[in-house]
């Protein structure tokens, strides 16, 4: 990941706060599709790949809200937000659980930043927290984040969110991006490339599968975040202030009870504006209702407890079906409210000040720059 981006990232999350039974029903590719017990049968979500924590964790609230509805749900998997943002674009899934991608396409930057994407009108529809740390070897040698220095430190292929996350963490040790050896590497070949030295430390969702596996043939060990240092944590935050630094336990590498300091945000379930509000407002009903039947499936499962989930926008406004939802149950506020309207006009900004950008016919290298610099213009002046 370059500067480049990391700047436009910073510049777009300071300008959304300055802008900020069984029925048929078509859908928006024009095709009928079966609706049993409220959702769309199949109901198909996109995730990161098979094995991952976070495709755990929606594995398990699939089948509660299989059973509970009666409709069939499936997962298609992607290592790359690109991808999984495609496969809801499309209509081939119906909602995704997704990084960061879900406000990168809100605002139509990063990878999402080219004549084929633009600002994309999304909505988030549930917010649990996941906690997330840098792993190395027992025995490495490496046991603060300045002990990165020198280092082989992975780049994800086609995932600027998660090198934001590692770059803010270089930071927290008080390094830049230069001062480690950057190593290509796509998300899920992590541990296998941790396991045999490719890469120095790894960067995943702590419960991940892959990663207990590796604590099995492996010391391993997590790289500690320590909250009172506000020197450190600013300069972290600085550069993600979507994270929150709080401690998790129960993953590999922890004696029981132990507990890790780690970056802790949410993956939201998100979906396109345009999905029917009872759709969704039946899917948010239909995963808070079951929760008892999924909470001890996962280590992280508990995380999506309705009354810990967020429910305060901050990037990307909530869909309609979930603030129906929130507003039943007594936990959307008139701030909620008054952000979601607010992001909601900002979104409308971006994507029609992006069809007089593109009008301009710009060269497709000069996107990346040009139109983070078109949209500061027209929202700050």
């Amino acid at each position: 990941m370059t500067p480049r981006i990391v700047a436009n990232r910073r510049q777009f999350l300071s300008l959304s706060a300055a802008v900020a039974g069984t029925a048929v029903f078509t859908t928006a590719c024009g095709r009928t599709q079966a609706s049993v017990g409220g959702l769309s049968d199949p109901f198909v979500w996109s995730t990161y790949g098979t094995g991952t924590s976070t495709y755990n964790d929606l594995a398990a609230v699939s089948d509660a809200v299989a059973s509970d509805t009666g409709a069939r749900v499936r997962i298609i998997t992607s290592d790359t937000p690109v991808g999984r943002l495609a496969a809801m674009r499309a209509d081939i899934a119906q909602a995704g659980r997704l990084g960061d991608e879900y406000f990168f396409g809100y605002h139509g930057v990063n990878e999402f930043a080219n004549e084929d994407w633009g600002p994309q009108d999304l909505r988030m529809v549930w917010a649990p927290l996941s906690p997330h740390s840098l792993m190395v070897k027992g025995g490495s040698g490496i046991e603060t984040y300045a002990d990165l220095a020198g280092k082989r430190i992975p780049r994800i292929a086609a995932n600027p969110s998660v090198n934001m996350k590692i770059e803010g963490l270089l930071a927290y040790g008080g390094l830049a991006p230069e001062d480690v050896t950057w190593v290509d590497i796509g998300y899920g070949d992590q541990p296998e490339a941790l396991k045999t030295g490719k890469i120095d430390t790894l960067y995943q969702q702590v419960y991940g599968s892959p990663l207990f596996e590796l604590e099995s043939q492996m010391e391993v060990a997590w790289l500690p975040l320590d909250p009172e240092d506000t020197e450190a944590v600013k300069r972290l935050i600085d550069l993600v202030p979507t994270v929150n630094v709080l401690p998790f336990s129960g993953a590999p590498g922890q004696a029981e009870g132990e507990e890790t300091h780690g970056l802790v945000y949410t993956l939201p379930i998100s979906v396109y504006a345009h999905k029917s509000a009872d759709e969704v407002y039946a899917l948010v009903s239909s995963m808070a209702r079951t929760f008892p039947k999924y909470e001890d499936t996962t280590l992280n499962t508990p995380r999506w407890n309705p009354e810990d989930v967020e429910v305060m926008p901050k990037l990307t406004p909530f869909h309609d079906g979930t603030v129906r939802w929130l507003t039943e149950n007594g936990m959307w506020t008139p701030e909620a409210e008054a952000k979601n309207q607010e992001l909601i006009a900002a979104g409308a900004t971006y994507r029609e000040e992006w069809a007089k950008y593109l009008a301009t016919e710009p060269k497709s290298e000069e996107i990346a720059e040009g139109w983070p610099a078109w949209i500061a213009e027209k929202i700050t002046g």
